[in-house]
């Protein structure tokens, strides 16, 4: 949670909140959130867990392409209305990149370095973006992070400790897919011996 974000501001970024919630949600201090029984607040101490924990794991899944050493792209189809805040905390990692996270109908773009704060969001799909910033860059040249993912998975696979289950317990599918992780969502088939020499 970051220091300077209210309880309301959290609050907010929820699909689905009452005008009645977000008033009352604005007297709340983080301590007074944690610790009341009140059910009023009980309300808004799930409904905000709810898009902490949507924040967090989308953070995990979401995985990153390039179109150049400065530009970083990727999938993200949230639940709730937490799109330019997890493009910012990636922008803040990443610094000097440009971090670009959309779906077929919205985008959201961040850049961060020590002397420039940069955001812009638009109701337009990432590949629409991305064939713009394409344009301009005058490049068709996409490093296809994808496959380095699918050999990391294919080189970790192990026949005999297959465990489809547990697999989906802790990655599961209903949130690969808004994160657009088809890598995952496919169980692996292969070793890494059969991915480097096919033939044998």
């Amino acid at each position: 949670m970051s220091d300077s974000m209210s309880v309301s501001d959290y609050l907010l970024m929820n699909k689905n909140v009452s005008p009645i919630l977000i008033e009352t949600s604005k007297k709340l201090s983080w301590h007074e959130l944690n610790i009341s029984a009140d059910p009023e607040i009980v309300k808004i101490r799930r409904k905000v867990g709810e898009v902490r924990s949507e924040i967090h794991r989308t953070r995990g899944f979401v995985r990153f392409n390039s179109i150049n050493d400065k530009i970083l792209f990727g999938y993200m189809k949230p639940e709730h209305k937490i799109g330019r805040m997890v493009t910012d905390i990636f922008a803040r990692r990443f610094q000097k990149n440009m971090v670009i996270l959309g779906n077929e109908g919205k985008v959201w773009i961040s850049y961060y370095s020590e002397k420039t704060y940069k955001r812009y969001e638009d109701s337009t799909s990432l590949n629409e973006t991305l064939e713009k910033i394409k344009n301009i860059l005058g490049s068709d040249n996409e490093l296809d992070i994808s496959k380095i993912w699918e050999v990391y998975y294919d080189s970790q696979y192990i026949k005999e400790r297959e465990n489809h289950k547990l697999f989906y317990k802790n990655m599961p599918k209903k949130y690969l897919k808004p994160a657009g992780n088809n890598i995952e969502i496919r169980l692996n088939t292969k070793t890494l011996d059969e991915y480097f020499y096919p033939d044998k």
